[in-house]
């Protein structure tokens, strides 16, 4: 479980991206069955499709293999989260997978490539989930960009920065 968070709140945005991840999924098969939105894909379209279907399937094993050794997930929460709680979960699902790559990386752990790719392909996922929360510290953010700011900063540091 996520410290400080509640169970169905982890669930939850577990839930979400597995649902985003099979679409995802399933939307690569179509396209590589030739049954998908792009009629003939090239041969270089068609090299991306496959790696990135095999990249999908590492991430869908990892939240559903490794993760609920860690975190009481089911993957069936149907429940709505706010952006906060979900960036907070997704920067401690990130944090999760780093410290599984690392740990199968050492010398002394058991070799496990299975893991330590469905680890990495974790991490990976995590990372590009949380693009849109993140931002330059150099950079002013105007406006609405602002809100983000306040959302990273919330779910990084669990402090209030105003409302949001």
């Amino acid at each position: 479980m996520v410290p400080g968070m509640r169970r169905g709140t982890t669930d939850a945005v577990v839930s979400k991206h597995l649902r985003l991840l099979h679409d995802r999924i399933r939307d690569l098969q179509l396209i590589l069955t030739g049954r998908g939105p792009i009629i003939v894909p090239t041969v270089q379209e068609e090299v991306r499709f496959r790696e990135e279907l095999r990249e999908a399937d590492l991430v869908e094993r990892g939240l559903t293999e490794l993760l609920p050794a860690f975190w009481r997930v089911t993957g069936t929460s149907r429940r709505r989260v706010g952006l906060v709680a979900e960036a907070r979960v997704l920067v401690r699902l990130r944090a999760l997978a780093a410290t599984l790559a690392l740990g199968l990386e050492q010398p002394e752990s058991a070799a496990d490539p299975d893991r330590l790719a469905m680890a990495r392909a974790l991490f990976r996922w995590a990372e590009a989930a949380l693009l849109p929360f993140e931002f330059d510290d150099n950079e002013l953010l105007p406006g609405g960009a602002l809100r983000y700011e306040r959302i990273v900063a919330y779910a990084m540091f669990g402090q209030r920065w105003g409302s949001i």
